[in-house]
């Protein structure tokens, strides 16, 4: 079996601020095995330093020295999605079990200016979304979250995402004030568990947890303190689809809803939970349409969201093809 590594850089369109900072390029890690007989799989670590502290070279460095399975949950997950596209491609199956043709899907809205955002989001509901999820967090938030509410009008759902940047008593005096705009839902209001937990009883929107909840024992953690009404899953901070995939279902049998989502994830962990959210029958709008974030042509390599809805990819393995030319434009080094 060949290994080989490829570190891409990925420009997106607009840079993408949130409160924990602001990303310009999306640099993810892909592990791509190669069987004698010429199959391949591949496998994708995304982490997200401003998001999860974790650096894209302690990943690299995991997955070079061969000790990605006992690496950083996001080195974990390149491994074991390599592992599985490997074997799907092999057997002509795909990761996940039969489920949704398409996937309901929210469209992100970064913290920019809010005309910029408002428009973002009117486009969107021209393309037929159904689901918003507005960055929070920043001084501006009433005035980008009123234009947004605004542009697409009384029906479409409102989520906000503030990442963890509010102080308890902070989250509950912002979360008063935005709750006139039709709230759906607010994730992460606040760092930890214990901060939600206090913060939920004093607040009329659905608390979801995300930074803080990444494994079943984080998940039922959660539950037990009644941090939460929702849980957000990401397969690289959980640490690959079996893992991710085992925190879905501890939040079900926990009477939490879950959903996932992509920390700017490439069309590899798109595919990935895409499979994922179909096999487990995920109805909450999950944020997986960020492919569309990126200015560059990987982003072609799923469909677009259509009517507010991503197709699943049928396999074999994750069931996405990377052109060549497009997975060149973006590799700044390869590593065998």
């Amino acid at each position: 079996m060949r290994r080989s590594l490829l570190r891409l850089s990925i420009p997106l369109r607009q840079p993408f601020v949130t409160s924990g900072g602001v990303v310009s390029a999306r640099e993810l890690v892909v592990l791509r095995l190669r069987d004698d007989d010429g199959a391949e799989g591949y496998g994708e670590a995304a982490p997200l330093e401003p998001y999860d502290g974790m650096t894209t070279q302690r990943v690299l460095a995991a997955l070079r020295n061969g000790h990605g399975e006992n690496g950083p949950p996001q080195a974990r997950a390149a491994e074991e999605m390599a592992r599985l596209d490997l074997e799907g491609r092999r057997s002509g199956r795909a990761l996940g079990e039969p489920g949704a043709d398409a996937i309901a899907v929210n469209r992100t809205l970064p913290a920019g200016p809010p005309a910029e955002v408002a428009a973002a989001a009117k486009e969107g509901v021209r393309q037929g979304y159904s689901c918003f999820k507005v960055k929070v967090g920043l001084p501006d938030d009433v005035e980008r979250v009123a234009a947004v509410r605004e542009a697409i009008g009384p029906w479409p759902a409102l989520r906000l995402d503030a990442n963890g940047a509010w102080s308890t008593p902070q989250a509950v005096e912002r979360i008063a004030t935005l709750e006139p705009f039709d709230v759906q839902l607010v994730e992460q209001p606040c760092r930890t568990l214990d901060e939600l937990a206090e913060v939920r009883p004093l607040v009329g929107v659905p608390i979801a947890a995300d930074e803080s909840v990444t494994t079943p024992d984080d998940v039922r953690a959660a539950a037990e303190a009644r941090a939460c009404d929702v849980v957000n899953v990401k397969l690289a901070g959980s640490g690959g689809y079996g893992a991710a995939r085992q925190a879905v279902r501890e939040a079900e049998s926990q009477g939490l809803r879950a959903y996932l989502s992509s920390t700017l994830d490439g069309p590899w962990g798109i595919a990935a939970a895409l499979q994922l959210a179909a096999s487990e029958g995920l109805s909450l709008a999950c944020g997986l349409a960020t492919l569309e974030l990126f200015d560059a042509r990987i982003a072609q390599a799923l469909p677009q969201p259509r009517d507010g809805l991503l197709a699943v990819p049928q396999g074999p393995g994750l069931g996405v093809t990377v052109d060549d030319e497009a997975l060149a434009e973006v590799v700044v080094e390869e590593l065998e």
